[in-house]
């Protein structure tokens, strides 16, 4: 059962991990879990990255986009990121 923590977990990853590799390795979450954080963080660095091409980027934006370190951790725990009947392909300029 999910509870309140780990939805918060979910929610936000980069609160509680300071690299998407960590959420490959702990054994608090489960593997749908896992997962579920890791599309989160995936969104999170997605839309980090088009505002930075757009100049819209926060003040902390010195911090390196993860999308490369995500994209690893999810083929860590074989997850087939292209695969996925609902992927959009992720925020872009265009919005298709």
């Amino acid at each position: 059962m999910t509870t309140a923590k780990t939805k918060d977990i979910i929610a936000n990853p980069s609160k509680e991990f300071s690299s998407p590799a960590e959420v490959v390795k702990t054994p608090d979450l489960s593997a749908k879990e896992k997962e579920a954080a890791l599309e989160e963080w995936e969104l999170d660095a997605r839309l980090m990255q088009v505002a930075s091409e757009e100049g819209m980027a926060p003040n902390d934006a010195d911090e390196p986009n993860k999308l490369r370190d995500v994209k690893k951790a999810q083929k860590a725990l074989g997850i087939d990121t292209l695969r996925k009947k609902d992927d959009s392909g992720g925020p872009n300029k265009t919005g298709m």
